[in-house]
């Protein structure tokens, strides 16, 4: 089986530079010859492990997959504060599939009239970037949630917010 990092919370947070837990993570991962793994992140900190996840993929045994929500820094901004720039995933993907490394597009949320329009320009600038593979997700808009993207729509893009929502 393979382990999946990154699909509850980013294993590559902000903080993570400093702690290291995921880098010790794959340290102790990388001793084990069949172990595999599958990492998602929207962060360009992936690229500070090229090191274990080259040797890793080397043998077979990982896959990267950065999300790029948006090719638009100002909104990526808006979207997702702590995460990395468009331009930084991008190149960190090209970065990992030149050593070598299978990558993974994904394309996430996809939220209708935000960056739906963008899913062609992604495609194409991550396959510029060498990746081979990409998957997306919908926004998914739980009841508890939806007065919070409710009111960051009003926030942010008020001329959008009454199309999302519907």
């Amino acid at each position: 089986e393979v382990i999946a990092l990154g699909t509850a919370t980013d294993p590559y947070q902000p903080g993570e530079a400093e702690a290291r837990v995921t880098r010790r993570f794959l340290e102790l991962a990388a001793q084990y010859r069949g172990l595999r793994l599958s990492i998602t992140t929207k962060g360009a900190l992936v690229l500070r492990d090229l090191d274990i996840l080259t040797s890793m993929a080397q043998r077979g045994l990982v896959k990267v997959a950065i999300s790029v929500t948006t090719l638009d820094g100002k909104l990526a901004r808006a979207m997702e504060p702590r995460a990395s720039t468009p331009a930084k995933r991008l190149e960190a993907l090209r970065v990992l599939s030149a050593a070598g490394i299978p990558t993974v597009v994904m394309i996430g949320p996809v939220i209708p009239a935000v960056n739906d329009m963008e899913i062609e320009a992604i495609l194409k600038a991550a396959a510029v970037a060498g990746v081979k593979e990409a998957g997306y997700t919908m926004l998914r808009l739980p009841l508890e949630v939806k007065d919070i993207v409710k009111e960051w729509l009003m926030t942010e893009m008020p001329e959008r917010a009454s199309k999302v929502m519907g």
